[in-house]
């Protein structure tokens, strides 16, 4: 008979017995008994940073194990439907949230996961950020990925808006995945084109543009319209009501990585677009994977928008989100509760005409 093997942990080390059975304790107060942390260090006289860290190699050695149940299979025919009427891949999170403040930042964490399986290895990817992809970053898994390279793919930097910071935004997710950054010192909107002009020449801004013809893979935001008012900042604050009325007045629903989209597709030229610090459309375009997340009542138009640009290749967005955008592209009733159509008269005999 075969000698029982010795658990180890991460680092190849040899646990002792004493140290897999308090990992069971500690486990079974917080997972069975619903005992908090602080409430376990108390009892067991360990510090609370110790009673974590049991926890966490519990999880390691498989002492624990934690199952989520899968989405439910309805939403598989949404998101098939949404992407065959678009021509991208669409993957939904669920939700039932009323207000966008809470979408966004609902479809942003629970697409963390999704979006980190999408994630190159290695390589170049760019990120334009948002509300909803802040919400993202923060939520996603600690991975290693030292030899991917993260940049911004337009400049900005906002004080009040951390989500508009995109440099902030590009640290902390290098942070969760344990890359390399380039940052954009520059900011997204401009006084006049000379100026973007001459700032896109001095070396400090290239040295991190010139990946932009690199990207291996590019998540972006979308911003709702010109008129929208969300309950958070987003880039159409750096407009005057004047701006935003003038962005209406072109049809403008919404903003794609620093491009003013209709609801048909078409991008807007406007002196936003000649004044923003932004990757070139034709390079948007030949990035491989153009990934967008976006949620929210006031981001449908945007949405279908920036889908029929031909930019985005995967779109993630949650339940109500693409229901709505489904009733915009089709707003016939559906199922038991389509409209009958009238049958044709028969040839010779005059329709019938009620008073």
């Amino acid at each position: 008979m075969g000698r029982r093997s010795t658990p180890t942990d991460q680092a190849g080390l040899r646990l002792l017995a004493g140290d897999v059975e308090m990992m069971r304790l500690v486990a079974e107060l917080y997972y069975l008994r619903n005992h908090s942390q602080p409430e376990i260090a108390e009892l067991t006289g360990f510090s609370v940073s110790k009673v974590s860290r049991l926890l966490s190699r519990a999880r390691e050695q498989g002492i624990v194990r934690i199952s989520v149940e899968p989405p439910p299979d309805q939403l598989m025919p949404i998101a098939a439907a949404l992407g065959e009427r678009l021509g991208v891949r669409v993957h939904l999170t669920a939700g039932r949230a009323t207000t966008p403040t809470i979408a966004a930042r609902l479809c942003g964490i629970a697409a963390a996961p999704f979006v980190a399986s999408l994630l190159p290895v290695t390589g170049v990817l760019g990120v334009a950020g948002g509300y909803t992809v802040h919400s993202l970053i923060q939520a996603l898994p600690l991975m290693e990925r030292p030899s991917l390279t993260i940049l911004p793919l337009v400049g900005g930097w906002d004080v009040r808006n951390p989500h508009l910071d995109t440099n902030e935004l590009i640290r902390r997710m290098a942070d969760r995945l344990g890359a390399r950054t380039r940052l954009l010192h520059a900011p997204g909107l401009l006084d006049s084109e000379a100026t973007k002009l001459a700032l896109l020449s001095d070396s400090g801004v290239t040295s991190t543009t010139r990946y932009w013809d690199r990207l291996d893979m590019a998540l972006v935001g979308v911003s709702g319209g010109p008129t929208a008012r969300p309950g958070y900042g987003t880039v159409m604050d750096r407009l005057d009501e004047a701006g935003r009325a003038r962005l209406h007045e072109k049809g403008v629903v919404g903003d794609l990585a620093g491009y003013l989209v209709r609801l048909d597709g078409s991008i807007v030229e406007d002196e936003w677009s000649r004044r923003s610090i932004v990757i070139p459309l034709d390079l948007l375009r030949r990035t491989p994977s153009v990934v967008s997340v976006a949620a929210g009542s006031n981001k449908v138009d945007a949405i279908l928008g920036s889908c029929r640009t031909g930019i985005v290749d995967i779109l993630v967005t949650d339940v109500p989100t693409a229901q709505a955008a489904l009733r915009l592209l089709d707003p016939r009733p559906t199922g038991l509760r389509r409209a009958r159509t009238r049958p044709e008269p028969a040839e010779g005999q005059p329709e019938h005409v009620t008073a």
